[in-house]
């Protein structure tokens, strides 16, 4: 079956390269793309296939696939993700053009199919529409230029976090994450204290993976708390980042009046794993009364 397929496949393309017209190649593109995105399952093998011959393709199918993102349905925008990741940079400038599009599937579909290409070519034309009216486009925006990873695009980012919409400030806390850049340490600890969790999971998350350029700052911070919530994120992630320099902050939270703080600090020590952060650890298990910080201390030096 997979040998008749793969020949059927290849006359198809064949048979639309070996004509010039714009109207030959549309046909072939029109009937590959209903077998790769068919959800019939006497199409069920032809889907991946048909996929990866729409690539084969490359720059000839674009118009003609460009013309399909109008659509509102699920596994045809995927098959179009698919499609062109597997046709990449040649896909890019029609892709950028769609952003302008009056039509908002089109040009939602456009972001996210150029987050996933990751070609520094798109920046330029991306960063026309973060501050589009619309806050899909600006989330999908943010999160686009934040996997392309282009360090021009960090300013506009952190300006994000400050977005009315809570999926904007979401996405740009994902997208900063993949800049280990120390400049985005400061606007990344303010957002723990966001009014939406997703924000502040992401600024957390974030800052664990900025790693060692945010570990000086998180030191401060530590040692001048906000408010609650930023504070216990702020104690996890120096757990994450296991930094000998959150030693002497950790010790002093351990023994702090704030039982949940103390419990975070007993985790976090944990993680630091050295002699130090130990002996700290048996020294606050010894005059330990809270249950819950017990429990933590026990986790760590009883395992």
């Amino acid at each position: 079956m997979k040998y008749f397929t793969m020949i059927f496949l290849t006359l198809l393309v064949s048979t639309a390269a070996a004509q010039t017209g714009a109207d030959s190649i549309n046909i072939a593109v029109d009937s590959l793309f209903v077998r790769a995105s068919s959800i019939n399952v006497y199409y069920a093998d032809l889907v991946q296939p048909s996929k990866e011959a729409l690539g084969r393709m490359g720059a000839s199918a674009v118009p003609r696939l460009v013309e399909k993102m109008r659509t509102q349905d699920a596994r045809e925008m995927q098959a179009l993700e698919d499609v062109f990741k597997l046709i990449g940079p040649p896909a890019v400038p029609q892709l950028v053009d769609v952003l302008g599009s009056e039509n908002v599937y089109r040009r939602r579909l456009a972001v996210r199919i150029l987050g996933e290409l990751k070609d520094s070519s798109s920046v330029e034309g991306l960063l026309k529409y973060i501050d589009d009216d619309d806050f899909r486009m600006r989330a999908g925006v943010i999160s686009a230029l934040g996997k392309v990873g282009h360090k021009r695009a960090i300013p506009k980012m952190r300006e994000a976090l400050r977005d009315q919409d809570y999926l904007v400030r979401t996405s740009a806390a994902v997208a900063l994450s993949n800049f280990k850049d120390s400049s985005n340490v400061i606007p990344l600890i303010k957002a723990l204290s966001d009014k939406y969790y997703g924000v502040r999971y992401s600024a957390a998350l974030a800052l664990s993976n900025i790693g060692k350029p945010a570990v000086r700052l998180i030191v401060d911070a530590l040692k001048l708390p906000g408010d609650t919530l930023a504070y216990y994120q702020l104690i996890e992630i120096a757990g994450n980042l296991a930094d000998p320099r959150f030693l002497e902050p950790l010790v002093k939270i351990v023994n702090s009046d704030d039982p949940y703080a103390r419990a975070f600090a007993a985790k976090a020590l944990g993680k630091l794993g050295s002699e130090a952060a130990m002996k700290a650890l048996q020294d606050r298990y010894e005059i330990e009364t809270h249950p819950l910080v017990i429990s933590k201390i026990e986790a760590v030096v009883l395992n």
